[in-house]
């Protein structure tokens, strides 16, 4: 099968959130044995998750913030905050001389957490990452229908204030409702 084939056709009736531009973007068709190759399935070291939320945490506490969800602490209506109330954790973490890059890896590792525990997202390590940032990746599978997220890449983004995680967190739940199966996929596609 080739890659990049578009997933829907014109003669599929669109909802409100296709016509919104919140459906997920098909990428292409691939075979187990490309996906294994190309992806290391990978985990989140507790003693590193524990570190990420205790500097979560420890912002909350440092500027007597309240959390918009009490829990969990990394829920991405509490992530935001840590962007739009006080210094800003880039700030926050530059004060105990860490770079950007790791700023965003604690947002990632945190937000990755929440989402694996929320949906059943797994972590996966690219071994050939279209982009260099995209060697994180979260992946959801639902009966052969996978949901890519790239949560480093992301955070990058949410630090520098041109996204916000509530707003990916919608955008998944919109997409999840939405997710095809693969039976409808391959009849679109003129496979099945």
């Amino acid at each position: 099968m080739s890659f990049f084939k578009k997933l829907f056709s014109s003669k599929k009736e669109k909802d409100d959130n296709q016509q919104n531009g919140q459906q997920a973007d098909f990428k292409g068709i691939y075979t187990n044995d490309y996906f294994d190759k190309r992806y290391t399935e990978d985990e989140i070291k507790p003693e590193l998750m524990e570190g990420c939320i205790k500097m979560v945490e420890s912002y909350f506490l440092e500027y007597k913030f309240e959390k918009k969800i009490n829990s969990p602490v990394n829920h991405p209506a509490n992530l935001d905050q840590l962007m739009d109330e006080g210094i800003g954790f880039k700030l926050y973490c530059k004060a105990f001389n860490m770079e950007e890059n790791q700023a965003a890896m604690f947002l990632a590792f945190a937000f990755s957490d929440f989402l694996i525990k929320q949906f059943g997202f797994k972590l996966y390590t690219d071994n050939q990452p279209e982009f260099p940032l995209r060697k994180m990746v979260l992946k959801y599978n639902r009966d052969g229908v996978v949901l890519s997220l790239y949560p480093f890449e992301y955070s990058l983004k949410a630090l520098d204030h041109q996204a916000t995680f509530e707003g990916l967190y919608d955008k998944i739940k919109t997409n999840l409702k939405t997710l095809p199966n693969v039976d409808d996929v391959l009849k679109d596609m003129g496979r099945g």
